[in-house]
């Protein structure tokens, strides 16, 4: 079989529906894909190409507009029994793209399952279940869920609910990723042991769902499902810039979702108020804000990042400072006293440990 098989979203979806609220019962995706399959409602072509879908300025238009959208089911029907196993790139979804989008079915019997990939859900509204071996999380509206490779999982998405699914190769997840913060390596050993450490690793962000995204979205969408040159790549630049939405709920109180079982996420927005106020933080405070024994809190912080809270705080000190010497004409004591230091000296010992060079020596070196 060399033709590729594709199927609407919206008759998966209204055959789940009508089992879920006619017969009463929920079935598999793999059930509802053999069912519409035997009933011939397949096509070997894309009927509608992604580049004639309208601009949407609202979930529910978007929503609208991505229910017409096929999906290729090629894999699913070949070798079914792989679906529910641990599903590999070369199975699923990348035979000519690093990565692909889709909207998640709703009344879906779902599964555990792993595979060797990222995949990334976006709530776009309502909200939903995300299961793990060892947990159970409720995901809302603007909440985005990254799971790594090897991570067994489940999301069961309710009839009004709406979630896209973002899936993408290990390799290009870590270039997409990683080079968004590739400058601070601090926040990049730690997101990387989060995400790669055990075999159980997810991270959880909240963004806002404004018009901006929903465009990122259909981007997104128009270009995973183009076969234009260089669509490939489009996409996966739209998908860096989605996440770079994500990264930046780091520095935003509001929208960087934590749960109590779930450290990891506690832990990075720690990292970031230390390297956002590293000019003024101290332990102590630290410690009151994120409800912590100040003691406790200083040894969960070396356990976790592998660096100490003064080391972590002198780190972004320097970094702060490095932006200074290059970019403006203030003295190398100002520059020490703005960042947060008491004393030139201890300023220079610092950036010496740090970068193994003097401030003069890399004002020098920048110019």
């Amino acid at each position: 079989m060399n033709r590729r098989i594709y199927m609407s979203y919206n008759a998966i979806q209204k055959y789940l529906s009508f089992c879920f609220f006619k017969r009463h019962q929920k079935i598999s995706l793999l059930d509802a894909i053999l069912h519409l399959y035997q009933k011939s409602n397949y096509s070997y072509e894309l009927p509608k190409t992604p580049n004639s879908l309208n601009k949407s300025h609202d979930i529910f238009s978007l929503y609208q507009c991505l229910q017409n959208l096929h999906v290729d089911v090629t894999p699913i029907i070949q070798k079914p029994q792989q679906l529910y196993k641990n599903v590999s790139e070369s199975y699923f979804m990348f035979a000519e793209k690093d990565a692909k989008i889709l909207l998640q079915f709703q009344n879906e019997l779902v599964h555990y399952h792993k595979h060797d990939y990222f995949e990334i859900d976006l709530v776009l509204d309502g909200e939903t279940k995300f299961f793990t071996d060892n947990s159970v999380s409720t995901i809302h509206k603007g909440d985005l869920v990254i799971i790594s490779p090897g991570t067994s999982h489940k999301i069961e998405v309710i009839e009004s609910s709406i979630v896209i699914c973002i899936v993408m190769k290990k390799s290009t997840f870590d270039n997409s990723f990683f080079n968004l913060i590739k400058a601070d390596n601090i926040l990049a050993d730690f997101f990387n042991k989060c995400l790669y450490s055990s075999t159980e690793n997810y991270l959880t962000f909240n963004v806002q769902i404004t018009e901006k995204i929903l465009e990122i979205i259909q981007n997104i969408f128009i270009e995973s499902y183009s076969s234009l040159p260089q669509s490939n790549a489009i996409c996966c630049d739209y998908i860096s810039i989605l996440l770079s939405y994500a990264l930046r709920g780091l520095s935003e109180s509001n929208n960087f979702k934590t749960y109590d079982n779930d450290l990891t996420n506690r832990f990075a927005k720690i990292i970031n108020t230390i390297k956002v106020n590293c000019d003024t933080v101290k332990l102590k405070d630290l410690a009151q804000q994120y409800n912590y024994d100040k003691a406790y809190l200083g040894k969960l912080i070396s356990k976790k990042t592998g660096h100490s809270f003064n080391y972590l705080r002198n780190y972004y000190r320097i970094q702060k400072s490095c932006n200074l010497l290059k970019y403006t004409d203030d003295s190398i004591n100002s520059i020490s006293e703005q960042v947060g230091y008491s004393s030139v000296n201890s300023f220079e010992r610092s950036f010496q440990t740090i970068l193994h060079l003097t401030p003069s020596a890399y004002r020098r070196k920048s110019e």
